[in-house]
């Protein structure tokens, strides 16, 4: 990478997906990176993150060769704590020239290697790099990681300002630790906390209603842990074009960061359904 908004997009697509689980997937095809974090290693365990990244957007070069021919991909499994000095070099290096990222073998050991090309003085440069162990994913467990089949939800609403969204759902957090969320086919959209004290809402109202689905009622909710919540809307920095909040009646709510470059999809599931 040398362009250095696609470099500081980067840096913040990975921080999100350090904050958001304890470990992650990243997968390497010819045409696309994705980050996965599912909500627990087992089997049957669903995406909580799915992330798809347009490599040539990102890469000024880019190559990989995966396991063979008919399956040229490559699967990595890499812990989140061991990311976070790698990042904090990152974002010191608001002036790098370049970042380059390898699949490297070290110590008999694989690693996701960041190489960061740092300007030092005039005219000279001095590479800073950064080795991440990482896991490979064998073969026989890939269609553990498949991306998620589309979903036909109840009501689609795009939210409203992410920072206005999350200093609201930062307050409730101190009231109770979930809360109701309700759409309407108006465009209205409501977030509830009661407790034996208190029964506290706020409004967004005027939203862009993106799909309702035909015949299905006028309004669904869902009710979801506020933690969670707020964690995903504190990346607004990610500067998404839209952001798409899908509600399945009692079961989920999906939010989708929309962008040219990336798809950010986070998957919270209904209170009642876990």
């Amino acid at each position: 990478m040398i362009d250095p908004n696609c470099i500081k997009q980067f840096i913040g697509i990975l921080g999100c997906m350090t904050k958001l689980g304890k470990s992650c997937i990243l997968r390497i095809t010819t045409t696309d990176l994705y980050f996965i974090v599912r909500e627990s290693q087992t089997i049957s365990a669903s995406p909580l993150i799915w992330c798809a990244l347009d490599e040539g957007h990102f890469f000024s070069e880019f190559g990989m060769e995966g396991l063979s021919t008919v399956d040229n991909e490559i699967y990595l499994e890499f812990v989140a704590e061991n990311v976070a000095r790698t990042l904090s070099a990152l974002k010191v290096s608001g002036t790098a020239k370049s970042v380059k990222i390898k699949l490297t073998k070290k110590l008999s050991s694989p690693c996701l290697t960041f190489e960061i090309d740092l300007p030092s003085g005039t005219n000279h440069s001095r590479l800073v790099v950064h080795d991440i162990p990482v896991n490979l994913v064998p073969r026989r467990l890939w269609n553990d990681y498949l991306e998620p089949e589309a979903m036909d939800p109840d009501i689609s609403v795009h939210l409203p300002q992410l920072r206005l969204m999350k200093s609201i759902v930062e307050r409730m957090k101190n009231l109770a630790n979930m809360a109701t969320v309700h759409v309407t086919s108006e465009g209205l959209l409501t977030l509830t906390v009661e407790t034996e004290a208190v029964s506290v809402t706020s409004h967004f109202d005027n939203l862009h209603v993106e799909k309702k689905s035909i015949g299905k009622e006028e309004e669904a909710s869902v009710t979801i842990e506020l933690k969670r919540l707020s964690n995903f809307l504190g990346h607004e920095q990610l500067n998404p074009q839209k952001v798409v909040c899908d509600v399945l009646q009692s079961k989920l709510m999906h939010l989708n960061f929309l962008s040219d470059s990336y798809t950010l999809q986070y998957f919270l599931p209904g209170i009642n359904d876990q």
